[in-house]
């Protein structure tokens, strides 16, 4: 992120697709949504039944948990997609930085509580090193969308 520029920074990267301003966006509603739920909140929506979520887990969580990768076009859900203009580019950088921390002592406090789970709005509930390890995948994409063309 520290190395687009401004312009860059609001540019999509294709026709139909988020700008890397959006993608924070989108990384920081979804940081929201997982404190909201640490904290006792709503996290996010359950989208499906229990037995389409159950072949959705049989299907796509190894990819995912193992394998390191989202499914291909898997769907943003409404309450992470951004609806704002995003940040600037040093706001939305901070901003982010600033949710990683948090998510990561909440996390901790959490596994110091029990048993942490988090809520994926297709995959259900997952336990706390299942949820960290989507996090990460879910980082490391938007990381390859967002960092600079060379």
């Amino acid at each position: 992120m520290d190395g687009l520029d401004d312009a860059a920074w609001t540019r999509p990267r294709a026709d139909g697709k988020w700008c890397p301003g959006e993608v924070v966006e989108h990384l920081l509603l979804s940081y929201d949504a997982l404190l909201r739920e640490l904290g006792g909140g709503e996290g996010m929506r359950l989208r499906a039944s229990w037995w389409r979520r159950l072949v959705i887990r049989v299907r796509y969580l190894p990819m995912v948990l193992d394998g390191g990768r989202l499914p291909e076009g898997a769907p943003a859900v409404r309450e992470i997609r951004p609806a704002a203009p995003a940040r600037t580019r040093d706001a939305g950088t901070r901003a982010l930085r600033e949710r990683a921390l948090r998510f990561d002592s909440e996390i901790a406090l959490a596994f110091e509580r029990g048993s942490p789970r988090l809520t994926h709005p297709f995959f259900g509930r997952l336990r706390a090193p299942q949820a960290l390890r989507f996090v990460a995948v879910h980082l490391e994409h938007h990381r390859k969308q967002i960092a600079p063309r060379g």
